[in-house]
């Protein structure tokens, strides 16, 4: 019997998917949740959070292990991603973990203020900076 969507992968979240209670409700089991970061990259947010190479960036997001099932079931319904492997600091390792990238950032796409606000509170939660968010709408 092939086992191997119950394998454990680590995987680096940079959007709402960093929140546990969030990913609880949708039958993801937390395992090992570490606030983590990667060197060289930033996050840019429109619709969605895309993570994008940038010289001496730091992008900020949570390290779960997640099994292949469990990350079947949350990008099921989403197109345009794909699985990348990426050097992950949790400020007492480095590792390499996989992260969900977009094959073409839709740098152009509008900025989807209920999204920048529902990630706002994550980040603040996390302890996070948030100063590269979009300005909230008066």
């Amino acid at each position: 019997m092939d086992n191997s969507s119950n394998r454990l992968v680590p995987i680096f979240f940079y959007g709402l998917h960093m929140d546990a209670e969030s990913l609880q409700q949708k039958g993801i089991a937390i395992r090992q949740p570490r606030l983590a970061t990667i060197l060289h990259h930033s996050v840019v947010v429109r619709e969605k959070a895309m993570l994008l190479r940038e010289k001496d960036a730091l992008a900020y997001g949570m390290l779960y292990h997640l099994t292949h099932a469990e990350i079947d079931i949350l990008y099921q319904h989403q197109t345009g991603y794909r699985a990348e492997a990426f050097p992950v600091n949790d400020g007492e390792h480095e590792i390499c973990a996989i992260s969900m990238v977009h094959i073409e950032p839709p740098l152009d796409s509008p900025i989807d203020y209920d999204y920048v606000s529902r990630l706002r509170a994550v980040l603040e939660r996390l302890g996070f900076p948030v100063d590269h968010l979009p300005a909230q709408l008066a």
